[in-house]
């Protein structure tokens, strides 16, 4: 970690009593263990810390210690605000409100596509996970990383890396893993809860998902429309993996999970297959992530979402083609 930034961000911390940590709308692993963890970390300083995400912490990731205190509206007032694993500003949603916004922002995060819309921002695109670099900061000021700590993280660095098999898996990132089990961390529960255990409703969900694949160009894609979730009773946040798991598939190049959410917006999910890019293209669309595994959110109907973005996707494979013959 950077010196400046450390003790940029360490002085920020310092002088506030009262700070809102806020992470992105349909929350992941990562958001919710790096939300927790840090919230954590900052009450044993002795800080007052709210916990705030737009939508509600998925089933998945209940089982984590401070879960039930995420709130979806920040009330109150406040001396800092903290953004954890949001690429943009506007993946924070409506949390941050007008009035907050003339606070002091430090954005953690560690998306290659990070806008950099804080005042102070630590960007580490080498990370696995935003919960890799919660804890690299409680380690450098000295912070102790209690149990409570490390599930949170450990979820964050699980969840975000597919249980350790994505491409950016390091050396960095497994002695993180091994100082969150020294910690009291278990890796098997971790895992097992966050990336195993689901709702019959939610594979039923996926299986009309499936049954909706389409290929076309080595991209593979399909749609969980509304009437979909509620014909399993599934909220918009309580089923995740799908993209995940198609990804798996051979002839898929490229992969794109369309979700429609309550309010009418569409959620985008792609993944790549190892060697390729999906970030370019979600970047295009105005979202934003890593090669490998990236996204946006639409407005719009579902047909022309799905025209637009299979679209930006083509075009962008075909140029990795091109760039690479």
């Amino acid at each position: 970690m950077d010196p400046n930034l450390r003790e940029a961000i360490s002085a920020e911390i310092g002088w506030a009593c009262r700070i809102l940590l806020v992470t992105h709308v349909g929350p992941d692993g990562d958001a919710i263990g790096s939300l927790l963890g840090l919230g954590s970390l900052l009450r044993a300083r002795g800080k007052e810390v709210t916990l705030a995400c737009e939508d509600p912490v998925p089933e998945s990731y209940r089982f984590l210690p401070g879960s039930d205190q995420v709130v979806q509206e920040a009330s109150g007032s406040y001396d800092l605000v903290i953004g954890l694993d949001c690429s943009d500003r506007q993946r924070m949603g409506d949390v941050v409100s007008e009035n907050l916004a003339a606070l002091p922002l430090v954005n953690i995060d560690h998306h290659v596509t990070n806008g950099r819309f804080g005042t102070i921002n630590w960007v580490d695109a080498s990370a696995v996970a935003t919960a890799q670099m919660v804890l690299t900061l409680a380690e450098e000021l000295g912070w102790p990383v209690t149990r409570q700590v490390a599930i949170c993280l450990l979820n964050g660095l699980v969840t975000d890396t597919r249980s350790f098999r994505t491409s950016n898996v390091d050396m960095a990132a497994m002695r993180a893993v091994l100082r969150l089990i020294e910690a009291g961390a278990s890796l098997p529960e971790i895992a097992r809860q966050a990336l195993e255990q689901r709702p019959l409703a939610s594979v039923r969900l996926w299986a009309d998902a499936v049954d909706r694949l389409r290929l076309e160009d080595g991209i593979l894609w399909t749609s969980v429309t509304l009437a979909m979730r509620q014909r399993w009773g599934m909220d918009e946040n309580d089923f995740s993996g799908l993209a995940n798991s198609l990804s798996g598939i051979r002839e898929a190049r490229a992969v794109v999970v369309f979700t429609e959410r309550d309010n009418g917006l569409i959620d985008v999910s792609m993944r790549a297959a190892p060697g390729l890019n999906v970030a370019q293209a979600a970047v295009r669309l105005g979202g934003g992530g890593h090669p490998q595994a990236a996204g946006c959110t639409l407005e719009g109907d579902l047909p022309q979402v799905q025209e637009r973005v299979l679209a930006e996707v083509g075009q962008s494979l075909s140029e990795q083609r091109a760039g690479a013959g």
